[in-house]
Formats: structure tokens, C-alpha cells, sequence
């Protein structure tokens, strides 16, 4: 009787044992797929940008490669001073990276070395050096931002 009572006693260790074993792979499973769905949302929500040409120096270098937030970007207004990525409006298939300057329905001049919002200068510390055209005055459209690129004088921006 021992015997048999013994065979059971190993066949429900096995069996306990695979229960076990089960449990585990599940839980790595269960593991596994949570940290691919946050890879997932994190890759969608974040891509890549490679700046190409110079006018963003000297923020940012010919080549530099930016991670940029495309989801959540739709959940905040813009301020002025973000550097901002988008599709150029008469071409979608590239994208410009500049900084944002002024906002919908403010006044913009460039005049003299300095970018005017609604008659006041800009202190820009991240220029390299003054703006050597003429541009303006224009307001910003609703649901518009006027864009320009750190190197003022080689950029392809909103003043063009």
C-alpha cells in the first residue's frame, strides 16, 4: 500500500509541478506582452528626425538626429521658443524642424537685426548673428504659427 500510495504522491508532484511550470510561462508571457505593447505605444508615440541642412545652427548641427514626441504634442498649445518639427504645407513629404516665434493673432516684423511680436524684440540668445533682411509686418492666421530657423539669414522658413 505504501507503494501506491507513494506512486500517488509522485504523480501529483508532477502533476503540481506542471501546474507550476505553466503558471510561470503564462506569467512571463503575460510579462512579455506588456513590455512590447508599451514599445509599441512609446515607438508610435516618439519618432526619429535627422536635421538636414544649417538652419537651425547653432542649436542644432547638420546631421543631428532628434527624438521627436508626435502624439502628445496635440495635447498642448505651442509656446513661443519650441523647436518644432513639420511637414512643409507645399510639399507633406519633407519635414522642417524650426523654432516657434509667434503665435495666432500676433503681429510679426523682422527689421533691423531683431524679430518684433506685436512691436516688442525678441531676445533670442541662441542666435549666432542678427537677422540681416527686412520682413513684415504680418499677423499670424488662427490655428497658424510662424516659424523661423535659429540661423535667420539660412533659413527657409515662415518669412519666405
Amino acid at each position: 500500500m505504501s507503494s501506491g500510495s507513494a506512486e500517488g504522491e509522485v504523480g501529483l508532484a508532477r502533476r503540481t509541478a506542471g501546474a507550476s511550470f505553466w503558471r510561470v510561462v503564462v506569467a512571463e508571457a503575460r510579462h512579455v506582452m506588456f513590455v512590447l505593447v508599451w514599445v509599441v505605444l512609446l515607438n508610435r508615440a516618439f519618432g526619429t528626425f535627422v536635421v538636414e541642412g544649417a538652419s537651425m545652427e547653432p542649436t542644432l548641427a547638420n546631421r543631428a538626429l532628434l527624438i521627436v514626441d508626435t502624439v502628445f504634442t496635440t495635447l498642448r498649445p505651442f509656446h513661443r521658443g519650441d523647436v518644432v518639427v513639420f511637414r512643409y504645407p507645399r510639399n507633406p513629404n519633407v519635414e522642417y524642424v524650426k523654432r516657434v516665434i509667434a503665435l495666432p493673432g500676433e503681429t510679426v516684423m523682422v527689421a533691423h537685426g531683431y524679430v518684433f511680436v506685436d512691436g516688442s524684440p525678441l531676445e533670442e540668445p541662441y542666435l549666432r548673428e542678427p537677422v540681416r533682411y527686412f520682413w513684415g509686418p504680418a499677423k499670424v492666421p488662427d490655428g497658424s504659427v510662424f516659424v523661423l530657423g535659429d540661423n535667420r539669414n539660412s533659413s527657409s522658413d515662415s518669412h519666405v
